[in-house]
């Protein structure tokens, strides 16, 4: 009998962690549902390391990025869920504090469920030069789900 509980209780357990919450293990959920004014767009929020957003494509977000040093890499993350239509365009770019310049991430023509692979997970590193709010847009046309977690190195 005693063995039978420790099953059921390993059973129940493994039960509580999905992909998801291993993804954004640590971090807080951001609602992101501001308006901030940047590079004459408006942003739904600031997004640190220690947390992430959710939402849907098809469609796009846009959120700032808050630098401290004068050249860094933003590492832009995503998982998918819900897997409707891979769509066939994923946009990610990053602009400077003074809005003048941008890094991108653009592929195209490419079914976005395959370059996510098995682990769901699409990954970009953009180049987010000076220090300050950097707004990071974002788009697609494939219809998912999506948990989005940004780093900085």
């Amino acid at each position: 009998m005693k063995r039978v509980a420790i099953f059921i209780s390993v059973w129940a357990l493994s039960g509580c962690v999905d992909d998801s919450r291993v993804f954004t293990q640590g971090r807080i959920e951001d609602l992101c549902n501001e308006s901030i004014p940047l590079c004459g767009r408006q942003a739904a929020c600031t997004l640190g390391n220690d947390e992430f957003f959710s939402s849907r494509f098809p469609g796009g977000q846009r959120v700032i990025v808050r630098t401290e040093f004068p050249d860094q890499t933003l590492n832009v993350r995503f998982q998918l869920d819900d897997l409707a239509f891979p769509g066939t365009e994923l946009l990610v770019q990053a602009y400077s504090p003074d809005c003048g310049s941008y890094d991108e991430e653009h592929p195209r023509n490419i079914d976005l469920f395959e370059l996510a692979g098995d682990d769901r997970i699409i990954e970009f590193n953009l180049d987010v030069p000076g220090r300050g709010d950097h707004l990071v847009e974002i788009f697609s046309d494939m219809s998912a789900s999506y948990d989005m977690v940004l780093d900085l190195d």
